[in-house]
């Protein structure tokens, strides 16, 4: 997929007189140097764990559980600010600072954007990153470990037909505002989740570069 070509509106936005929103896309951009930093610390964790034998009562194995765990955390924690600081870009771009920092929202701009009738394929893609279940699952998990408890985990190892094939540490399904959240492979978190986010949010970005393009 094509990527979000943050020099490219930077340059639009000098020429159109629109304001700099250059501090909040390297945040964006660090952020999600750090989701995939934190997604390639888990997997080593995970398979260094498996280069030696060892019992699931072992310190080493303990010590990898507890790592990976904390790992795909941080990972989620990262992915779920992405949204925020997003907001923060269309707020400034697409808006004109409508709102001030600390009142912008993904939610609120998109509200009005909708409302307005202002950048039409910006709000269109925002609003599908916001009904998305993989996001809603990610700010759900990162909720419920930021306000409420951790989310815990099982280990699992399936093999043969109709099966994945793989083993790995498994969160377990809990509740968020009185949605149910499935059992979840920490893989399927760090790869599937985390690559299809990057998707809804490059789809946007690309959105607002055309529309600042046009403007």
């Amino acid at each position: 997929m094509t990527k979000w070509n943050f020099s490219e509106l930077s340059k639009l936005c000098k020429e159109k007189g629109i304001p700099d929103s250059k501090i909040y896309q390297n945040s964006l951009d660090w952020r999600w140097k750090r989701a995939d930093y934190h997604a390639e610390m888990a997997s080593k964790v995970w398979s260094d764990l498996f280069k030696d034998p060892f019992s699931f009562v072992d310190q080493r194995c303990y010590e990898a559980i507890f790592s990976y765990e904390a790992q795909v955390e941080s990972c989620v924690q990262s992915l779920h600010s992405l949204a925020d600081i997003l907001s923060q870009v269309i707020n400034v771009v697409v808006l004109g600072n409508k709102f001030q920092e600390d009142h912008a929202s993904i939610k609120k701009v998109v509200k009005i954007m909708e409302q307005e009738g202002i950048a039409p394929d910006v709000a269109k893609s925002t609003k599908q990153l916001l009904d998305d279940k993989l996001f809603n699952y990610i700010e759900a998990f990162c909720n419920t470990i930021k306000h409420r408890r951790l989310i815990k985990t099982n280990f699992r190892a399936e093999y043969g037909e109709n099966a994945r094939n793989k083993s790995g540490l498994l969160f377990e399904e809990f509740i968020f505002k009185g949605t149910t959240y499935p059992q979840t492979w920490g893989s399927d978190i760090l790869e599937k989740h985390r690559f299809h986010l990057l998707d809804l949010i490059t789809e946007i970005g690309l959105n607002i570069n055309k529309f600042v393009a046009t403007a």
